[in-house]
């Protein structure tokens, strides 16, 4: 069994769910996965969705514990990741989103 490149890209967008002037939530979570959900299954694109926590520094100084979402899309060409990510920053109200692109392995055999 090897393990090697594949020619896929793997996007993950790391969003806060605190609004980042008040710096606490204002719109439900689930309210904000059920968008999320909804918006892919229109376009028909594979993505998964992870719950998680984190810690974040404001430019102002001001550091919080916040709950997180990070969408998973591998190798998907016809959503334009920046416009998404600009998207979802404004509706959520972020100083912020991380986009981290990475390329895929494979395991053959």
């Amino acid at each position: 069994m090897k393990i090697v490149p594949s020619n896929k890209i793997d996007y993950q967008i790391f969003i806060g769910l605190n609004d980042s002037q008040i710096y606490e939530k204002v719109i439900k979570e689930q309210e904000i996965i059920e968008m999320i959900n909804d918006f892919f299954t229109r376009k028909k694109i594979d993505f998964s969705l992870l719950k998680a926590t984190g810690g974040y520094l404001y430019q102002n100084g001001e550091y919080i514990i916040e709950n997180v979402l990070c969408i998973n899309i591998i190798d998907n060409k016809q959503i334009d990741i920046l416009k998404l990510t600009q998207s979802l920053s404004m509706f959520m109200n972020q100083e912020n989103v991380l986009v981290m692109r990475n390329n895929t392995m494979v395991k053959m055999g």
